[in-house]
């Protein structure tokens, strides 16, 4: 257990936490990223449809998450750098996966997908309280080819 008496403790626990969590989401482990979450979690991404920019609840987020993975069933997600400070952890990651399933309105293409994503934690108790993420939108669906390019 993180000693909270130890805020750098907390910190470097706080950050093993996301490692654990993109390595379990990595090996399309659902569950395991989502125990780490608490159960009022919200996360916010504005890169995504006016619907899902908001999800509320750990069973939400499993959801969608499984969601994800029948749409991108090869998905990983690799850690390029990670910062803690207090109850926040932010990351950059590169997530790629192949889309064999419907994106939304968009039939499957079975094109590879390659992001860069950047986010934030916020950490309750040890758990995932809120996490705030974004990526290039315009630049994943031109990849897919469900948009013409520039």
């Amino acid at each position: 257990m993180v000693s909270k008496a130890n805020p750098e403790n907390r910190v470097e626990g706080n950050k093993a936490t996301v490692r654990r969590m993109l390595a379990r989401l990595s090996e399309g482990n659902v569950g395991g990223f989502t125990d780490a979450l608490a159960p009022s979690y919200v996360r916010h991404c504005q890169a995504m449809p006016p619907p899902l920019q908001e999800i509320r609840g750990r069973e939400a987020m499993h959801a969608w998450l499984l969601s994800n993975l029948a749409t991108f069933p090869d998905y990983r997600e690799e850690l390029e750098s990670l910062i803690g400070e207090g109850d926040f952890v932010a990351w950059r990651s590169r997530g790629v996966g192949t889309q064999r399933g419907a994106l939304g309105p968009f039939p499957a293409t079975g094109k590879v997908m390659d992001i860069v994503i950047i986010g934030m934690h916020r950490f309750e108790g040890g758990q995932v309280a809120e996490t705030w993420t974004s990526w290039d939108n315009l630049a994943a669906l031109t990849q897919l080819g469900l948009l013409p390019g520039a």
